[in-house]
C-alpha cells in the first residue's frame, strides 16, 4: 500500500512550520507502508511526490481573514471551493491539485488538513494555539491512514 504524508512549511517562519511538526510526529511512528516527506510548498515537488500514491495526506498552515489560530480544517478535492482555506504559500493546495489534474499527476485519493496560523514572521517555534493543534492534526492524519487501510 502506497500511502504518503506530506508536511508543508518552513520551520523558520514560526507557525508556517506546523505541517513539518505534524509530519515529524507521524514519521516517529514508523508506520509500515507510509512514506513521510516534508516540502516548502513548491507545487512541482508536491506533484512529483504524490503522483501515483494510493493516498496522500497533506498538512499545511493556512491564513485567511477572520481565521482562528489553531483551527483545524479538512479539505478533499470533492469539497466546495469555498471550504478551501488559503495556504500560507503562493499557490494553495486546491490550485496545486488542479494543476496536477491537468498534468495527470495525482494521487488516487487526497486529504488536506490545514491549521489557521497566528504568526508566519521570521523565527522558530509555533505559537501556543498552533502548537496545541499539533496533537489534533496528528490524530486526524492517523485516522485517515487507518481508514484507507480498512478499505
Amino acid at each position: 500500500m502506497n500511502r504518503l504524508v506530506i508536511g508543508i512549511g518552513n520551520s523558520y517562519r514560526r507557525d508556517d512550520g506546523v505541517g513539518l511538526a505534524v509530519a515529524d510526529e507521524i514519521a516517529k511512528r514508523g508506520l509500515p507502508g507510509v512514506r513521510v516527506l516534508t516540502a516548502i510548498g513548491e507545487p512541482g515537488a508536491i506533484l512529483d511526490a504524490w503522483t501515483g500514491a494510493a493516498l496522500a495526506v497533506v498538512i499545511d498552515a493556512a491564513v485567511d481573514a477572520g481565521s482562528t489560530p489553531g483551527c483545524v480544517r479538512r479539505w478533499t478535492p470533492g469539497d466546495a471551493a469555498s471550504t478551501a482555506v488559503v495556504s500560507s504559500h503562493a499557490l494553495g493546495l486546491p490550485q496545486t491539485y488542479a494543476l496536477g489534474e491537468a498534468l495527470g499527476q495525482l494521487p488516487d485519493a487526497l486529504v488536506v488538513f490545514t491549521v489557521d496560523v497566528a504568526d508566519t514572521g521570521d523565527g522558530v517555534g509555533l505559537s501556543p494555539a498552533v502548537a496545541a493543534a499539533v496533537p489534533t492534526l496528528g490524530t486526524a492524519v492517523l485516522a485517515e491512514l487507518d481508514r484507507w487501510i480498512r478499505r
